[in-house]
């Protein structure tokens, strides 16, 4: 799962749609460069974020975690 949601969120959703022991094991920094190279950041954003960000500021725009979680056993209906 990926996108732009704060971390507390993104475990509060894998939690509320049934998966456990979920668990924030990396937090990673990243920088303009670095963003560049993820989908979710369209070239115009890229270009609009170094325009308006500081070269000192660029270099630390976002954070990437790697979480995880149990998946939920499945119980048989009876």
């Amino acid at each position: 799962m990926s996108g732009a949601l704060a971390e507390r969120v993104f475990v509060d959703k894998m939690t509320n749609v049934g998966f456990g022991d979920v668990e924030v094991l990396e937090r990673r920094r990243f920088g303009v460069d670095d963003a560049a190279s993820y989908p979710l950041f369209a070239p115009e954003l890229i270009a609009l974020m170094r325009r308006l960000l500081t070269p000192e500021r660029q270099s630390d725009v976002a954070v990437a975690v790697t979480v995880s979680a149990r998946k939920p056993s499945i119980t048989a209906v009876q």
